[in-house]
């Protein structure tokens, strides 16, 4: 997946602080700040155009990953 940097925001001394990203496929954007906080937005995408469908906030990033690999894991095991 390829990400897009919409924004970049820089404090007083040039160091970067947050970014604004955005999937290439507009399916999803972040707003990651530097402490490793962010916010997630997920969209639906149709020809029509793209509608928030949900927001998720998470301060680990790599938690979230491990959990919902799990929960792939478990969902695989039944259903695929």
């Amino acid at each position: 997946m390829v990400w897009i940097i919409k924004t970049k925001h820089e404090n007083d001394q040039g160091e970067t602080v947050g970014l604004e990203l955005e999937s290439e496929d507009g399916w999803l954007d972040a707003n990651v700040r530097w402490d490793g906080c962010m916010e997630i937005h997920l969209y639906l995408v149709t020809e029509e155009g793209r509608e928030l469908s949900d927001t998720l906030h998470t301060c680990d990033l790599q938690g979230l990953i491990e959990r919902l690999q799990s929960l792939d894991s478990v969902c695989r095991s039944f259903f695929f």
